[in-house]
């Protein structure tokens, strides 16, 4: 009965170790708006992603560009097109994508918890994340030029899409889970992994098994996140060019990677540890 319990107790902890590394992840990197708002900042620089916000500004600018004359329309495109180029590639582009992102932030994680609906929702299900200090941005730079009518382009609710709706419901359960429980995971499951040794009666051996089990766990949630990642792509408009979309997933999860990478090596020496402890206690019992 003791080794079953044990049995019992070091598989769920094996179990464990990839939630646990998701989750602490997750809590650590995703929830806090500061230490989101660090992971994506890079991106600013990243020639994809400034490719695809300049697209995206240009466009939804020159389309509200019916409510002034044509003949100053014609003049002011131009303009809109320069100056989303220089906002993207300028020294100012850095801060406004971190206030964009600050403020998108709140979105997102208002959206995953459910709490909020300030994600907006268009056909076909996309969720869109609302830029307008970029779209304010652009405006300001036409206006600089000096033309007629340019201060009079209206205003635009600039927005950057994320991802589904379907994905977003499937994610919305987990993401509550991880942000409530998430750094406590890891304490449970070494609670769990001390608890399971104690009960176990050839300790080495244990803790070898729980290394396996934990190590098939990690190479399951990096699968898991390859997935995760076609799926993302998949389910963004076409007008998001893959490598932009690739860019940000990337990025955001690059800390989950690290870590699981440092947690893996973690278990490989849990492994190493278990099956020499194993075999010198294997050795003391034939003595």
């Amino acid at each position: 009965m003791r080794s079953l319990a044990a049995f019992l107790v070091l598989l769920i902890a094996g179990l464990m170790v990839p939630v646990s590394t998701a989750g602490w992840w997750l809590r650590d990197t995703v929830v806090p708006r500061n230490a989101y708002v660090d992971t994506v900042a890079p991106l600013a620089q990243d020639p994809d992603v400034q490719d695809a916000v300049r697209a995206k500004l240009v466009n939804e600018t020159t389309d509200s560009l019916g409510v002034i004359p044509p003949a100053i329309a014609d003049r002011v495109e131009p303009l809109v097109r320069r100056a989303a180029a220089s906002v993207v590639e300028g020294p100012a582009f850095e801060k406004a994508w971190k206030e964009s992102n600050r403020a998108a932030h709140k979105q997102l994680v208002g959206a995953l918890s459910g709490e909020t609906d300030s994600v907006g929702v268009r056909a076909g299900s996309t969720v869109e994340l609302r830029l307008g200090p970029l779209g304010a941005a652009v405006r300001q730079e036409v206006d600089k030029a000096g033309l007629p009518f340019g201060g009079a382009i209206p205003e635009t609710d600039t927005t950057y899409p994320i991802g589904s709706t379907d994905d977003l419901g499937r994610s919305q359960t987990a993401f509550r889970l991880f942000k409530e429980y998430g750094r406590g995971l890891p304490i449970v499951t070494a609670v769990l992994l001390v608890l399971g040794l104690a009960l176990a009666r050839r300790r080495g051996s244990a803790l070898a098994g729980t290394a396996v089990v934990a190590l098939i766990g990690l190479g399951g949630l990096w699968l898991a996140l390859g997935s995760a990642r076609e799926r993302y792509l998949d389910a963004l408009p076409a007008a998001v060019p893959d490598t932009a979309g690739g860019a940000y997933f990337d990025v955001l999860t690059a800390s989950l990677y690290s870590l699981m990478t440092v947690v893996a090596a973690g278990s490989a020496v849990a492994l190493v540890v278990g099956l020499l402890g194993g075999a010198l206690g294997g050795l003391t019992r034939r003595r």
